[in-house]
């Protein structure tokens, strides 16, 4: 038996890969592409004469730099193997692609798409297994166990993934038997105060009242949705989050429930998902187009409005309007050093580095009790021959004998592949809400955006204490109405707030022919000569 593997896209995004098992059936190696980004070509890639078959694709989520070759690599009758999350999306997905990129052969690709969910035959001797990946909504990784003799050899391809959840559905796990670890080397180490930076930007102006639209993808929208819902829900503000088109599809297809989220995915309005006080999530990314475009027309002018693009990088925000813009960068991997922590626990006998390219790849070599493939081109290197595992050919004796001291290299004893024989977690969304596993540091938000509550509570100055309240008739009726009023006070209190915080005294030092002059009493810091900035105007008494 025989394990190799193969860059199937190195001048591309290096994210896909070909995992090649040769001895399972005789006369033909069994090809499994993980993943089909751009520029795979697996007719380039898969020798008929020398009898290679492509056996099925993995596909680990639908974001586009995974999924936009998948109508250029269909052959000798491949299954597609998705979670049933992203199986449920996919036709839409592909859908809204095609208006943008060239997505081809969309019908055949949704006619071999098969949504995994458990332990799945491939072939006699190889079996695969979904596991939880965090990273988006319905992604995973795939645990491949293929039969050596009387033992199991373990490949883990961990696709685009996170230790953290993702609206609700769980990390990558850490307890997993792993021989061969694919690894996206991708890493982050600011996504966690940029999440918080989005939710807390959004909190701010559409408690202050003003209208809100945030532009993004699908997985994207669906994840912020998630988190703002239940956001405004635990700190009781009741918000309207309206998602638009395709990420109302998607938020629809995979049966989210969140407080406060309505879908509408066909509009004929705009002016319906535009209020002051609400928020508004739709696509693409930037509102060039679809319903993101239609919804930032109705805001353009508006120099009350807020509108957030939050892209996945490489792309310019639009920034021509009177509404306040800014723009985020969406890019959710785990830091380096959580990256260290699953290769350690994992403890593989080969790590091989993937969606990572020159020095970003090399920093990754010599640095595990592991062999480290961290290669850029698009030769097949063997991982295990004949019983044995195979080292680079470039490494040292001191390398392999350190790898052969500190890793299991004996495989694995399972009594045929099943739930029971080697269990697997499955990737399911989680009832409970943890907004904090997501990422997002709740301790500085609520500190921000709930230090208006004591208004409404018992020990409010507004409030008398309740063992000297008054307890006649007059008293129950006013507290059965009072709530709805409260919570009026409460959020006109938090607007005051934040407004008094921007407030600058100024005197008007000319004032003719059309042209006002003013000048500040006190310094703003971040305003340079040229910015342009919106004046609301109080005139104080002379």
């Amino acid at each position: 038996m025989q394990i190799t593997y193969q860059h199937a896209n190195p001048r591309g995004g290096k994210e896909s890969t070909v995992l090649r098992f040769e001895g399972l059936i005789p006369d033909q190696t069994v090809a499994v592409l993980i993943d089909a980004g751009s520029g795979v070509v697996v007719d380039d890639l898969l020798d008929r004469s020398a009898g290679e078959y492509l056996t099925a694709v993995c596909l680990t989520h639908a974001h586009l730099d995974h999924y936009e070759s998948l109508g250029r690599v269909i052959r000798d009758g491949a299954p597609i193997l998705a979670t049933p999350s992203t199986a449920s999306i996919l036709e839409d997905v592909l859908a809204a692609g095609k208006e943008y990129y060239d997505i081809t052969e969309t019908d055949t690709v949704l006619e071999r798409l098969e949504a995994c969910s458990s332990w799945t035959r491939l072939v006699e001797g190889l079996h695969v297994h979904p596991v939880p990946a965090g990273h988006a909504p319905g992604a995973c990784g795939f645990l491949f166990a293929v039969r050596d003799d009387d033992v199991y050899r373990t490949v883990l391809a961990t696709g685009d993934f996170t230790r953290r959840g993702a609206a609700g559905y769980p990390g990558l796990p850490t307890d997993l038997p792993v021989d061969v670890l694919v690894l996206t080397g991708a890493t982050n180490s600011s996504f966690e105060t940029e999440a918080t930076e989005i939710v807390e930007s959004i909190t701010e102006r559409v408690l202050a009242g003003a209208p809100v639209l945030a532009c993004t993808s699908a997985l994207t929208g669906v994840q912020i949705a998630y988190w703002l819902g239940h956001y405004f829900d635990q700190i009781d503000e009741h918000v309207p989050i309206r998602l638009a088109g395709h990420v109302a599809n998607v938020y629809d297809q995979l049966g989210y429930e969140v407080p406060s989220v309505k879908s509408v995915p066909v509009f004929d309005d705009p002016t319906q998902f535009v209020a002051n006080g609400a928020l508004a999530i739709a696509g693409p990314e930037v509102p060039v187009g679809g319903s993101s475009a239609r919804l930032f027309e109705q805001l353009r002018t508006d120099a009350n409005a807020f509108v957030l693009q939050v892209t996945g990088g490489g792309t310019d925000p639009v920034t021509a309007g009177q509404c306040t813009t800014t723009a985020f960068v969406f890019s959710n991997h785990p830091t380096r050093e959580v990256v260290d922590e699953v290769v350690a626990a994992y403890d593989p006998v080969h790590a091989v580095v993937v969606h990572q390219q020159n020095e970003a790849a090399d920093r990754f070599k010599d640095h595990y009790d592991s062999y480290v493939w961290a290669t850029d081109d698009a030769d097949e290197y063997c991982l295990f021959d004949r019983g044995g595992w195979q080292g680079p050919p470039w490494v040292s004796e001191r390398t392999v004998r350190r790898v052969e001291a500190n890793t299991d290299t004996t495989g694995h004893l399972l009594d045929g592949i099943s739930e029971s024989t080697l269990p697997v977690p499955t990737v399911g969304r989680t009832p409970s809400v943890d907004l904090s596993e997501e990422g997002l540091h709740l301790d500085g938000l609520d500190e921000r955006f709930q230090q208006t509550e004591s208004v409404a509570g018992t020990d409010s100055p507004s409030s008398p204490p309740s063992d000297t309240a008054p307890q006649d008739d007059s008293s129950e009726t006013t507290d059965e109405r009072s709530p709805g009023l409260a919570d009026i006070e409460r959020r006109l209190d938090a607007i005051e707030t934040r407004l008094r915080a921007d407030e600058f005294e100024a005197r008007v030092v000319d004032a003719q022919d059309g042209v006002t002059l003013l000048r500040l009493d006190d310094e703003i810091d971040g305003v340079s000569h040229g910015d342009r900035v919106t004046l609301s105007l109080s005139l104080a008494d002379r």
